[in-house]
């Protein structure tokens, strides 16, 4: 895949822990079955909490609430455990 596209680069990523992770999703083989739960990046900042556009900021409300609806509608339609979804 490398030498056909020029601008991607793709990278192997191996198993820990039974566990891998693959683009927004985190993978867990399990004896007879697989669980899915969602995977986030480690954030490069300093803080803990998760970032989204600050609600009193100058952004459109429609942009605004579009982040918060995409997370919601990814967690309700995506098969994940309960105690990833909690």
């Amino acid at each position: 895949m490398n030498n056909i596209y020029k601008h991607l680069e793709f990278k192997q990523t191996d198993e820990e822990n039974r566990n891998i992770n693959y683009l927004d999703l985190s993978i867990h083989r399990g004896n007879n079955n697989l669980q899915l739960g969602i995977y986030r990046k480690p954030l490069q900042t300093d803080r803990q909490t998760d970032t989204t556009t600050h609600f009193t900021s100058k952004h459109p409300l429609e942009q605004k609430l579009a982040t918060y609806k995409f997370h919601i509608n990814r967690m309700l339609s995506t098969p994940i455990r309960e105690q990833a979804r909690q």
